[in-house]
């Protein structure tokens, strides 16, 4: 079922039941008050008997029957009648055509309870009553037909059950009207978002009046779309950035080996281009496991190798491999203070994975570092345990800040300098994996600081 239609549903139900409510109610005290006046109007009818039948001298049963023929009141098929102490008829009267209500003792009995008892016998309606005069005590049952008060009730009734059916009527088409300009927003969103496509991410859902949650919703969509874009910039850069590092050893290696068959050499010069060729291929190598690394790291925790890693022992390894990798990098350690607790230095992980994330950040350290070194302390808060790299070297643009974590970015400053543009980017990946942080803290003309941030195994 379209969402029109169930609100429009749902809008005639609701309004519908409240109605009928509404409905019931005054028809049911209507009824409840036309009971009630009625009910009045008769023991007023029967005071007034026994009152003239007993307070007033010379009127005698006929007299009173008289009286009782020639008044014309609104009540019909009325019958009154008069007993004494001991159940015995005193008086009755009856309109012509119409039976004179036999009220058994059990009845009498009945009402003496609370003094007033009334039923329906039919369409008429009955109430017995006491009646007090000069010390005795009598009952008085009188009875009548409410015609003109059933009539005006049945007229209500017709009245209600119109206003009601014509309500439900009314809501329809109002719930309808009403779900429709709900709808019509929705459409237009709709429409909007099935215009876009790979191919114009650029483009936006227009933001309507009122600041409501359609106009929430499309603001939504927009933030989605402006993610969807900047990822298939970053994916469109990364690709483009991977063919062009994947290509550059391959043109050489395949130029070189060329020229190399184009004409007979001899051994030092075979031996000349098999090296250049073996250090193409190196880098390819490298490049390659780059690439293979960053896809290893965009995936899940899941199947992974977990295991308690203590941070301070991964770093006392880098000293010795970065120097492997090139004499003049060096590494200087600060661990001022030591936590009381050793597992406030564990965190629950992959060791190879981290040490790799570090590794690369301080690799960058020593590489674009004026002296080549990387400082490197340890810090540690409640549940929290950071690691601080710092160079010396030129620093970073601002406008550079949010491009250094993509894959091949390289700042136009280090472009002489020999590297793929992977290491932070990796970082960034495994350190996310870990469910860590890694930012960018502090960058001058006086070097550049990266921190690292991983929640410990607690």
């Amino acid at each position: 079922m379209k969402i029109k239609y169930r609100i429009t549903w749902l809008f005639t139900l609701v309004v519908s039941s409240i109605l009928l409510m509404v409905c019931v109610s005054i028809y049911y005290f209507s009824d409840l008050n036309r009971q009630n006046d009625f009910q009045k109007r008769l023991r007023n009818r029967a005071f007034t008997t026994v009152s003239l039948l007993l307070d007033v001298e010379g009127i005698d049963n006929n007299l009173l029957r008289r009286i009782d023929e020639s008044t014309f009141i609104s009540i019909q098929d009325k019958s009154v009648a008069i007993y004494n102490e001991f159940n015995k008829v005193l008086y009755s009267y009856s309109d012509s055509a119409v039976v004179l209500v036999k009220v058994d003792s059990a009845i009498l009995n009945r009402h003496k309870k609370n003094g007033e008892y009334s039923y329906t016998e039919g369409l008429r309606e009955i109430i017995v009553i006491d009646y007090h005069s000069k010390g005795k005590k009598y009952t008085l049952v009188a009875a009548a037909y409410d015609r003109d008060g059933l009539a005006r009730l049945s007229q209500l009734r017709f009245i209600l059950m119109v206003s009601f059916f014509s309500g439900i009527l009314i809501t329809i088409f109002s719930g309808l009207i009403f779900s429709s300009n709900i709808v019509s927003a929705i459409k237009k969103i709709t429409k909007e978002v099935k215009e876009i496509s790979s191919q114009n991410l650029s483009r936006r859902i227009k933001l309507y009046e009122p600041k409501d949650e359609l106009n929430e919703l499309s603001a939504t969509f927009n933030d989605l779309l402006t993610r969807l874009e900047e990822s298939f910039e970053i994916q469109r850069r990364f690709i483009s950035n991977a063919s062009h590092e994947l290509s550059t050893p391959l043109t050489s290696i395949s130029s070189q080996l060329e020229i190399t068959l184009q004409n007979e050499r001899n051994a030092d010069e075979y031996k000349s281009v098999i090296h250049s060729v073996y250090e193409d291929v190196q880098n390819l190598t490298r490049l390659t496991r780059g690439l293979l690394e960053i896809a290893k790291a965009s995936g899940t925790s899941a199947g992974m190798e977990l295991t308690p890693v203590r941070v301070d022992e991964l770093l006392m390894k880098l000293p010795a491999d970065l120097r492997k990798t090139n004499k003049q990098f060096q590494v200087e350690m600060h661990f001022d203070t030591f936590p009381e607790n050793e597992d406030n230095l564990l965190v629950f992980g992959n060791p190879d994975l981290l040490y790799s994330a570090i590794k690369n950040v301080v690799l960058n350290a020593c590489k674009y570092g004026a002296d080549h070194t990387a400082n490197i302390s340890l810090s540690f808060s409640d549940g929290h345990l950071s690691v601080l790299v710092k160079d010396n070297g030129s620093g970073i643009d601002d406008e550079e800040r949010k491009l250094i974590f993509q894959p091949f970015y390289r700042s136009q400053s280090v472009r002489d300098i020999h590297g793929f543009g992977l290491g932070l980017s990796l970082a960034l990946k495994i350190i996310s994996l870990h469910k860590g942080t890694i930012e960018l803290t502090d960058t001058s003309a006086r070097g550049t600081t990266i921190s690292i941030h991983f929640p410990t195994q607690k």
